[in-house]
């Protein structure tokens, strides 16, 4: 077949399709580091960094009441500090009744629960989340806000949570399967450093507000063991929500494909009349 200006446009504008439609697929998952990229120290919200025009926040909170010599149990949520313990680990939650030292500086269920907030300015769906460290056990429940309004945590009980807008997308870890044979000491050797890759991916949600927590039947989501877990996050992965990246879109690509149509409809004009003048 000859190859023409026209057949030639109409390759160029299938590759550019083909291309942003593979781009679409294939540049839309951003990680997180907070291991990295979270302040720490706060009982406010931690910047954690900016992707593509997202901005992600983390602020912690806990149920846990008392001191860390008369440690108890609370029911309703309430600012905790947020600890960045850095590359390898993540960050954590230290409430009022945590000491400094290993596990309960890390976010845990024991005395109380402890859970992080992430706030982006951009809706996404989790599609992952690491554990850097963990102790005991790495059981986590996890939470987007789909109600109207901003959110609130302060005061609310796992249960009121999930009566308030947030949803109860699943618990992830050991699902009942950890024995005493598998888990690290929690009295020893400081926990594990092994890498926990949860793979979240099961749900269709998108939402600027997420929750992750250590486990809390509370929340419903699916029954896990009762061994108490104690996890610091080191990363998430995220999807924005369609229509929301700074990929084109199909339309575009084809709004650039007709005017290159068209600008060589018009240089072909402009040669063909070149050549009748010649010829006069």
């Amino acid at each position: 077949m000859k190859t023409t200006p026209l057949n030639r446009a109409v390759q160029a504008i299938a590759a550019c399709a083909v291309l942003g439609w593979a781009s679409a697929s294939f540049a839309a998952t951003t990680t997180w580091n907070l291991e990295t990229g979270c302040g720490s120290g706060s009982t406010g919200a931690v910047a954690c960094g900016t992707s593509g025009g997202n901005t992600l926040t983390a602020q912690a909170y806990s149920t846990a009441t008392g001191t860390t010599s008369t440690p108890t149990t609370g029911t309703t949520f309430a600012a905790a500090t947020i600890q960045n313990y850095g590359a390898t680990y993540g960050v954590g939650v230290q409430s009022v009744n945590d000491g400094t030292g290993s596990p309960n500086h890390s976010m845990d269920n024991n005395n109380g629960t402890d859970l992080i907030v992430l706030k982006f300015t951009s809706a996404v769906n989790l599609t992952n989340i690491t554990l850097g460290w963990w102790s005991s056990d790495y059981d986590i429940s996890v939470l987007a806000y789909t109600g109207t309004g901003t959110p609130t945590v302060t005061g609310k009980t796992a249960a009121t949570l999930v009566s308030s807008g947030w949803t109860s997308v699943k618990n992830y870890g050991t699902s009942g399967t950890a024995t005493a044979t598998n888990l690290v000491d929690i009295n020893g050797n400081g926990g594990s450093t092994t890498d926990i890759s949860l793979n979240t991916t099961n749900t269709t949600t998108y939402s600027s507000w997420w929750i992750i927590s250590a486990y809390n039947s509370g929340y419903g989501g699916g029954a896990m063991d009762s061994i108490a877990d104690y996890v610091k996050i080191m990363s998430v992965a995220s999807n924005p929500q369609p229509g929301t990246g700074k990929v084109p879109e199909p339309g575009s690509l084809a709004l650039i494909g007709l005017g290159l149509l068209g600008l060589i409809g018009t240089s072909r004009r402009k040669a063909k009349g070149q050549s009748v003048n010649l010829a006069a």
